[in-house]
């Protein structure tokens, strides 16, 4: 058998047979393998970066394949039990498989990453490099700096003096029109 004819029949049963599912999760595996290895070979970016923004990459794809299967198939076969017409059926399943993956990359994926991958960075012992950079700050009690103090027409000077801005008018009264 020939190379054209194996290509012939492949691309026959993808088009009879092709699921929004398929597509999605397919241009996420392809996400999930170049886009950790385009950021380990930038040469420019510090390695500890490097590293910790691949590893989140890959992990949110690994999180996203799954995801975009379940939402796709429970949609499909929602259609299938909502309509009893086998040709209609037919395009609502294809139809609502698309909704689901659409309500898996717009819903799903980003709560199960936020939920998911701090945890699995933190158990693998990486942080952030921002985290490493800058520990968190003592707290300081608020101080009311915001005291108006009483408006000088003949500096025409804010209200709040510690912003150290002036203005060209006296910021009181209605102002109609924008000006």
């Amino acid at each position: 058998m020939a190379l054209a004819d194996v290509l012939k029949r492949t691309c026959k049963k993808l088009g009879e047979n092709n699921k929004p599912t398929y597509v999605v999760m397919a241009i996420a595996t392809v996400k999930g393998i170049c886009r950790p290895t385009f950021t380990m070979m930038d040469k420019t970016e510090n390695p500890e970066t490097k590293k910790y923004t691949a590893l989140r990459e890959g992990l949110t794809e690994v999180i996203a394949i799954p995801a975009y299967w379940a939402c796709g198939e429970a949609a499909g076969a929602l259609a299938k039990k909502v309509f009893k017409d086998k040709a209609l059926a037919g395009r609502a399943e294809k139809n609502l498989m698309f909704m689901g993956v659409c309500a898996a990359a717009l819903i799903v994926i980003p709560a199960l990453c936020s939920i998911a991958i701090k945890p699995i960075m933190d158990k693998m012992g990486l942080k952030a490099p921002e985290d490493k950079k800058n520990p968190p700050k003592p707290q300081v009690q608020a101080q009311n700096i915001y005291t108006p103090a009483p408006l000088n027409p003949l500096t025409n000077k804010n209200k709040f003096p510690l912003m150290h801005s002036f203005s060209s008018r006296p910021q009181t009264g209605l102002r109609v029109g924008g000006l």
